[in-house]
């Protein structure tokens, strides 16, 4: 089973972010749901008017549309992979919105170049709070770019 780790990924030296306790326990059902590929558990994070960009540009509307979107990238990529979702920054916005930004690895992934390893994602999610848990209202995927080595000038 996987869960939602609260530490940074990619500096340690940092200390974790502050993650009121029910924030990251929607957020680690949520990685469990995505992982099972329960593609109306998955949806149901959403509120209902809430919408997911996936990161092949599928836009959904809604918890059906956020179905589709999601049931698309199961079949197209995440299908047999397992998904950790990091927590490395949480915004609040008042009293009842976050902005996350969460470090998505998917292990067992098919890479761009046929091999198979860990694909990394960035994720932001918009979430409101709903009682005594949290669902979200907008998310975004995405995969950052690779840098360009630098090139010495003469």
């Amino acid at each position: 089973m996987a869960t939602v780790s609260t530490q940074p990924s990619s500096a340690p030296q940092v200390s974790p972010p502050a993650v009121e306790p029910s924030l990251a326990d929607t957020c680690e059902r949520f990685n469990a749901a995505f992982n099972r590929a329960d593609v109306k558990e998955v949806a149901a994070f959403w509120e209902a008017d809430g919408t997911l960009i996936g990161p092949t540009g599928n836009r959904g509307t809604g918890r059906s549309g956020v179905e589709k979107v999601y049931a698309d990238d199961v079949n197209q990529f995440l299908r047999g992979t397992t998904s950790t979702f990091t927590i490395e920054n949480v915004r609040p916005i008042g009293r009842d919105l976050a902005l996350l930004d969460l470090d998505h690895a998917i292990q067992g992934a098919r890479l761009p170049d046929g091999t198979i390893g860990t694909m990394k994602l960035h994720t932001v999610i918009l979430a409101h709070r709903q009682g005594t848990g949290w669902r979200w209202l907008d998310a975004r995927p995405y995969a950052f770019l690779p840098s360009k080595p630098a090139t010495s000038v003469h």
